[in-house]
């Protein structure tokens, strides 16, 4: 086996980018995003035109069948065949491919701008297609939303700097797993990023060397993973992503885009000339709608980083945000808003003055009590978006299932039914007090929708204690991204350590035993440990350590059977051992200490301006 040897700076920028965990194909085996129509059966553009060709010639895509199978597929993926793979039928889009083959059949057309040109006719009358609500297959959106996402993540600038090179593309492509791995390759500075590449060529495939550190495992899975497909898909990687970045230039705000189910949602933005819904309260949409779920529940775990990840993306969209959390006692009447008791003061004659109980003089009149609409966040959201067309709003819902949200919504669930712009695809009645209120601000307003500009973002953890239900109507009409237990930390390394029975371990690697163990223990993954459940501060505390990790897994995720993971049998006996993390209290089995001790002052700063600060994510 080859020796490798990855420097402490180098592993951690492998975490900044990396996953601990790769995305599992069918087979559990690590698995890259697919970012063109390569496939194993046929690679290139050459091979489609000349399968295509003898198809037209002879109506037969290969003698075996495990070829034709395989081969029909491939090709009916791409919306080049219909039928069966016995009786294949070409569609008009093979007439792309067919016309470019009787013209030129060299590797020289089809490796270059020829293959491409192709390719872009083909994906751009998918597109047509898929706006159109015709079928289109899942293999084609799936593509389409990973380069989607791709320009979500690439800064502008970077662009020119890998769309025309192939062999670039191909080295994005190999640390493409969950679809986040590019975004947090740009992340980091120019200087960083080229010593990330340096550090992951040192990887080599599992086989290959015998990893001693978490993130030098999870680096042979990437590399595992990218040599089951050939070098050749750099090819098919540059005309896709080349197709997509002309199709942003000629359909500009009518590019569709797709959510993380591969649902058409709404264009990249409604246009100048966005369609008005009208004097029954609807708006003109924005001119530039967010590359986001109008409803997006971000879930997971304690310490995920969940709150974290929500203020991220507002702050990279610049949106008005209209914050709320919700909690046992929130109503409908909070959220949407109602008639409450306001004091106003009647004028009294100067010879006769109130007195206050205690004999002082009350100067502020007589009071009397009047009653005004106060509006509830999503009515404040709402009348901004209305107001404000051309701007994007966010209602901000923390824990949005520790009150009952179905009750809290109402029936305003009704309004989060978007269609293709992102506008409410039904309307509510306004009730009286509702429309008073927009008439009194200069919006009349009959019908409630929500515009295509106005968002609905929350968080929550499903596990926690004292939690409502969702309902599936409820659940439904949402988007989720999931923030994991698998997730690495992103402190620098010699902040993410933990102190545990007197020895130094990777934050990381204890909490991995950790979570493994709970799994074992048949734990929901909603109650297992997030990166930052913990602040950097915290892990060099040992009290900290005991208060809120030991004290969370005894009373909150293993009441009742602390036995099964504490080895003594009260919390104050496991305080006793702890003895500043000179003991061990939990059944654990921990490899690899490290031999230095921590370095890292209690007050210093661990974050650069490109990672998330301790106190941001910590507790999320």
């Amino acid at each position: 086996m080859d020796a490798v040897t990855l420097t402490a700076a180098e592993r951690l920028l492998l975490t900044r980018v990396l996953d601990l965990r790769l995305s599992l194909s069918r087979k559990s085996t690590p698995m890259l995003q697919p970012l063109s129509f390569y496939s194993s059966e046929l690679k290139g553009t050459k091979q489609i035109a000349g399968t295509l060709d003898a198809v037209a010639t002879t109506g037969k895509l290969a003698d075996d069948k495990t070829s034709r199978d395989r081969y029909f597929n491939s090709l009916s993926n791409q919306g080049l065949v219909d039928g069966s793979s016995l009786s294949p039928k070409l569609t008009p889009l093979a007439d792309f491919y067919l016309s470019a083959w009787n013209t030129d059949k060299s590797d020289t057309f089809w490796r270059g701008a020829g293959g491409n040109a192709v390719e872009l006719n083909v994906i751009r009358a998918l597109v047509d297609q898929m706006r159109s609500g015709n079928l289109v297959s899942d293999v084609f959106k799936l593509v389409w939303f990973n380069a989607q996402t791709f320009f979500d993540n690439v800064p502008p600038p970077a662009l020119a700097e890998v769309l025309p090179y192939p062999m670039r593309l191909l080295a994005l492509f190999r640390i493409n797993s969950h679809g986040w791995e590019i975004a947090r390759y740009f992340r980091l500075s120019a200087d960083e990023r080229a010593q990330f590449d340096e550090a992951f060529a040192k990887v080599r495939p599992s086989d290959q060397w015998t990893p001693s550190k978490q993130i030098e495992t999870a680096a042979a899975q990437y590399k595992d993973a990218a040599r089951t497909i050939q070098a050749d898909v750099r090819f098919r990687i540059s005309g896709f992503l080349n197709a997509f970045d002309q199709l942003r230039t000629d359909l500009g705000a009518d590019l569709p885009r797709l959510d993380r189910q591969l649902v058409l949602r709404s264009s990249t933005s409604a246009g100048a000339g966005a369609k008005k819904l009208g004097s029954n309260g609807g708006v003109s949409l924005g001119t530039g709608s967010l590359p986001h779920p109008h409803q997006l529940i971000v879930t997971g775990c304690p310490g995920s980083g969940k709150s974290y990840y929500v203020d991220q993306l507002i702050q990279s969209t610049g949106c008005t945000v209209f914050r709320t959390q919700f909690h046992p006692e929130s109503s409908f009447f909070d959220f949407v808003g109602a008639y409450k008791p306001q004091p106003v003061y009647e004028a009294v004659d100067p010879a006769h003055q109130l007195e206050e109980g205690d004999g002082k003089r009350f100067g502020r009149g007589r009071p009397i009590i009047d009653y005004r609409f106060v509006p509830g966040p999503l009515t404040s959201g709402l009348a901004h978006a209305l107001a404000n067309p051309n701007e994007n709003v966010v209602v901000l819902i923390e824990e949005i299932n520790r009150g009952n949200a179905a009750a809290i919504f109402g029936d305003t669930l009704q309004l989060l039914d978007r269609d293709e712009t992102g506008a409410s695809r039904y309307g509510v009645t306004a009730s009286p007090d509702i429309r008073s209120y927009f008439a009194g601000i200069g919006q009349p307003l009959e019908t409630i929708r929500l515009p295509g500009n106005l968002y609905l973002w929350a968080t929550m953890n499903s596990a926690d204690q004292g939690v409502f239900p969702l309902d599936t109507a409820f659940r439904r009409r949402w988007n989720y991204v999931y923030k994991g237990y698998t997730e690495p930390c992103l402190y620098p390394e010699e902040l993410a350590r933990i102190r545990y029975a007197d020895q130094v371990y990777p934050w990381d690697v204890f909490r991995r035993a950790l979570n493994d163990k709970l799994v074992e223990l048949g734990i929901h993954e909603d109650k297992l440990i997030g990166p930052y459940f913990l602040t950097s501060d915290q892990l060099r505390n040992p009290e900290s350590i005991l208060e809120k990790l030991f004290l969370y897994l005894w009373d909150d995720v293993l009441r009742f059977r602390q036995d099964s993971l504490f080895t003594k049998k009260s919390f104050s006996l496991v305080g006793a051992l702890w003895t500043n993390g000179a003991g061990s209290p939990l059944q654990l089995t921990l490899s690899s200490p490290i031999a230095e001790p921590v370095v890292a002052e209690p007050g210093e700063e661990p974050f650069d301006s490109q990672s998330p600060s301790a106190g941001q994510v910590a507790q999320a």
